[in-house]
This record gives structure tokens, sequence and C-alpha cells, in this order.
């Protein structure tokens, strides 16, 4: 689910409108076609194995949809949707500020099933700049690609039902579409997209590229590319041969550890070198790593691999190694590592 204004939004990103069409009775209509869950437990694992839960953002321009927000301002948007520790409630918190920062609105909405009508319940509440709102409603139904909930907002001093559907459009996106069922009012219409953490904690610094270092007339070259849908990064190293092709020598793999909050590195090299590397530090120009593991030998071994950019040159240094816990420098690490970049 992914927070959206949620006024009516609930059950994690799952809601998409069908669309801004409107007929007599929509809430009738949008249901035709839909089921609702058995069980509590149903409509967990709908949420959880679709990939629902997480944080989510988006941005836009805000329609009268609501009552209590004005239409026509630029906003950007992130939620978070999880499962209660008891595993009986979802519940999704959210913010919308402006262009410069500012809060434009906030809340926080919870899903829980209600065993006398059988079917999951919903209650928002919250502050639009200094106005309060509050929502409550139920599950209409949902299929394998979409949820659909019918509430009732007050606000502003009026009280309209809304109809919120919420798409499956890919693995790490989802659609939102907010509308009052009378028809009345702009429907508001949000793109989610699942954050992604390691390409924020790499704070603007590309680590993709193919670059090329001459060592004595030697060329070794790095590969990094983006896999898993921008979720880590992939690094083949090695040898190039005169025919072009690439003697791999080295394998590493970046992603971003989120439970200690940081971009994690395994490297192992074909002579069985095996290093875990953790960023220290990272910033559009500037990225710095530290590295600890063994050699092909079994000896411990450390270090700290600070990388520069500048144009097309990427220059990279070693500092503090320390061989089974004593302070070398191997020759070939003594002096800094210049790369030329030849294409992203």
């Amino acid at each position: 689910m992914f927070p959206v204004r949620n006024r009516s939004f609930v059950v994690p990103m799952m809601f998409l409108l069908i669309g801004s069409v409107v007929v007599a009775n929509p809430t009738k209509a949008v249901g035709d076609d839909l089921k609702k869950p058995a069980s509590w437990d149903e409509f967990a694992a709908y949420v959880v194995d679709g990939g629902d839960l997480g944080l989510w953002e988006s941005s836009g321009v805000t329609t009268d949809v609501w009552k209590t927000l004005p239409a026509g301002i630029r906003y950007r948007y992130r939620a978070q949707v999880s499962l209660d520790e008891s595993g009986r409630q979802v519940v999704r918190t959210f913010t919308y500020v402006d262009e410069q920062g500012k809060l434009l609105s906030s809340g926080s909405e919870t899903i829980v099933w209600d065993a006398k009508s059988g079917t999951p319940i919903k209650t928002l509440s919250g502050f639009d700049e200094d106005r309060s709102w509050a929502d409550s409603g139920r599950m209409v139904g949902y299929d394998d690609s979409r949820t659909v909930f019918s509430s009732e907002e007050t606000g502003g001093g009026e009280t309209y039902e809304l109809l919120t559907t919420v798409e499956r459009t890919g693995e790490n996106t989802r659609r939102r579409t907010v509308a009052r069922a009378d028809g009345r009012k702009k429907p508001f219409v949000q793109e989610f997209t699942r954050v992604n953490h390691l390409v924020e904690a790499f704070a603007g610094w590309d680590p993709t590229g193919t670059w090329a270092t001459d060592m004595d007339g030697v060329t070794f070259v790095s590969e990094s590319r983006w896999s898993a849908d921008r979720r880590c990064v992939t690094t083949t190293e090695g040898v190039r041969l005169p025919d072009g092709s690439l003697n791999v020598t080295g394998n590493g793999i970046m992603w971003f550890d989120l439970d200690a909050r940081v971009i994690r590195q395994k490297y192992v090299t074909s002579m069985g070198m095996a290093l875990d590397g953790e960023v220290a530090k990272v910033s559009k120009d500037r990225f710095e790593m530290r590295y600890t593991g063994v050699d092909s030998a079994g000896v411990a071994l450390h270090a700290i691999i600070t990388s520069t950019l500048e144009g097309d040159r990427r220059t990279s240094t070693f500092s503090d190694m320390t061989y089974d816990g004593r302070a070398r420098t191997p020759a070939w690490a003594q002096a800094p590592m210049v790369a030329k970049l030849e294409r992203r």
C-alpha cells in the first residue's frame, strides 16, 4: 500500500480507480467483478504476498477531490505500509510536502477485519495544514490486480463518499485513484514507486560504467551495471585480452542493507580472495569503502579505498591497509589508480 493522500486509500497500494468513468451506482458497478476475502488471513496474505508493504513515493499536483486540501499544489508524497506485530492490522503512515519541503498533509490509516460484516474495514485521520479530517470505510472487493474501498470522509464541514481503487501496475509500481462517488470534482490519480534505498544511499554517485586502468601496459577493466530493477549493482573485473574479451579475475555485488542502513558489497577474486565492503562516506564525486576479508592464503586483511571523480576520470587511493593485523601496503596499492570511463 502506498500511503497516498489516503483518505480512503487504505489497503496497501492496491486501489486504483476504474478510470474516471462515473456511473449512477459506482460502488455496485465496481464491485460486480470483484470478490471479498473470506478471512483476515486471506486478505493479509494478499497484501504481503502481493508486495504491497514497504516504503512508497509519488509526486504530482493535487485536485479538489478533498475538501481540506486545495487543488493545484505540486507535492511529493511518501508513505510506509506495514503489518503490525500482531499481524491483525495493516498500517500506513504518510506525508505530503510541497516543492519547498513544507508539510501539506499528514496522517495514518489502519485496516482491520470486521467480524460482523466479514470484510476488511479502514479508518484514517490526519491534518491538511491546520484542518483536520477523518475517513472510514470498507472494502468493496478485490481481484489479482486491484483493490477497491468505499469510504465516507468528513472534512471542512462537509461529508462525502469516496471510491478508492489501487492497481498493481508492476513489481515496484502502483496506481491509485480517488474519486467522489457522486462524480463531482476531479479524481485524484497517483503513480507510486517503491522507494529505492540503494539509489538514495548513493547520494548522486553513479556506480555504473566500464572503467579502464593502464597497469604497466596491461589494461585492467572494471564493469559495473545496475541489476534487479536497480536494487543492486553487479561488478565484473579482469584483464582485457588482445581480442578485446575480458579475462575475468573478480566479481562483486553491492546492495543496501536495510537493517544497518548502509551500502554493502561482496567481492571474490579468481584466486580466492574474499572481501566484505561497507560504504563509509559517499557524495556525488567521492566514494569511500571499508573492506575486510582474507586473501587467497587465508590471511586477514583490511583496507579503505577512496574514489574521487573528476569528469571521465576516477582516482582510487588505498589507506589503512593491514595484513594479518600488521600495517602493510603492497607496492601495487601505494600509488593512486586512475581509471578512465569508456562507457556508461
